[in-house]
């Protein structure tokens, strides 16, 4: 009796197992072969002090997942007809969070992750994804030492922060015919590096840093000693390495003084926070590359869809939210079967977009994007608001 109650046991375990087993291989690198569902990861900030930035990556990739789904879901390749199931992890813009964020998304079945905004928050996250070996296609973080880092399974589909830096530098004195500058930067990664390669740029083509100042998010509000020490310093141009909060009260204050100088910042401040804290847009410049155009083909669903639930153009961060999804796909019909072929496809992509006429990527995993603009803030405002 107790060699048939031994052999039911050891028979009900197998059993088990072979069922575990069976779930495992169905869902594995997130591919469920039996209901045909593709799930893949987002994670940005979608609350604390950069929530805007991250809820509109969201709402990007949202868009992007429901309209592909919509026309029968993946189009070509092995896994075609597959669904994607999108979960989206919100890391708070904290660098600490993003990498717990990051290790819940190894250890569990997604095929890759998308996002984030934050520079900090790529850093901390994108060596877990490499260890890992889950691939990040990064949405709108900037900083360049995230792909120096070496990483192969990394693409990113934005501007690196020394691109940025050096159009800015570069159109200060082309464009404004400006001799100095004044620059107040954040103390994060974002804003230190391009304070740096600002600097360094400057130093090569004769342009003077009057002033350079560093303010901290989410504690300094009152900016008067900076911009006064600016002011009497007397740039021709005030330099804003900083994201949509500091960047409007910064703006705000340096009207609320009486200073008409141009205060120019980074494609971060074309979130519509900052025109909400600016109020006053006279003279004030934001370089940007010219994402969203209405008439294209590949922006005309985002943009109906994205005014139809938020009464909005859709920003920046909604735009490479929802490029980050496409590319995604992309991968996933050249071939990106599991995690290892999906990063083995990765930069083979080539792809029209909405944030960029086309996604192709370099060996760095760095996109080959178009030249970067400079419009008036009112200009970027009326976009955003039509």
């Amino acid at each position: 009796m107790k060699k048939i109650l031994t052999s039911l046991i050891c028979l009900a375990v197998l059993t088990a197992l072979g069922v575990s087993q069976s779930v495992a291989e169905m869902t594995q690198d997130g591919i469920d072969k039996e209901n045909k569902i593709i799930s893949i990861a987002g994670y940005d900030a979608c609350t604390g002090k950069y929530g805007d930035y991250g809820l509109d990556d969201k709402r990007g990739q949202e868009i992007a997942v429901e309209e592909i789904n919509a026309a029968g879901g993946i189009q070509a390749g092995p896994l075609k007809g597959y669904k994607l199931k999108l979960e989206f992890f919100d890391d708070r813009g904290d660098p600490k969070e993003s990498a717990n964020v990051a290790k819940k998304i190894s250890s569990s079945k997604y095929l890759v992750a998308l996002g984030p905004t934050m520079s900090s928050c790529a850093l901390a996250s994108t060596p877990i994804f490499n260890r890992y070996g889950v691939a990040n296609i990064i949405t709108y973080s900037n900083a360049s030492t995230i792909t120096e880092q070496g990483f192969n399974n990394i693409i990113r589909l934005t501007y690196t922060t020394k691109g940025i830096a050096d159009f800015m530098i570069t159109t200060s004195k082309s464009e404004f015919n400006a001799k100095s500058v004044a620059i107040i930067s954040e103390n994060q990664d974002y804003g230190q590096q391009l304070r740096k390669y600002a600097k360094d740029k400057a130093a090569e083509i004769g342009l003077t840093v009057a002033t350079d100042d560093v303010v901290t998010p989410g504690q300094d509000v009152d900016f008067s000693s900076v911009l006064l020490r600016a002011k009497n310093a007397a740039p021709d141009i005030l330099l804003l390495f900083v994201t949509y909060n500091e960047g409007g009260m910064i703006a705000k204050q340096v009207r609320q003084m009486g200073w008409d100088v141009v205060v120019y910042g980074p494609d971060a401040l074309t979130a519509p926070k900052f025109f909400e804290l600016a109020g006053d847009l006279k003279n004030v410049y934001i370089s940007s590359l010219m994402s969203l155009d209405v008439k294209k083909t590949e922006a005309a669903h985002l943009a109906s869809e994205f005014t139809k639930k938020y009464n909005v153009l859709p920003p920046l961060a909604a735009i490479y939210g929802y490029d980050a999804v496409k590319v995604a796909a992309n991968v996933i019909e050249n071939g990106g079967v599991d995690r290892a072929s999906f990063i083995e496809k990765l930069k083979d992509v080539k792809i029209a977009g909405v944030g960029s006429p086309m996604y192709q990527f370099d060996k760095n995993g760095e996109g080959l994007v178009p030249p970067l603009v400079v419009k008036p803030a009112q200009w970027h405002k009326d976009q955003t608001n039509q």
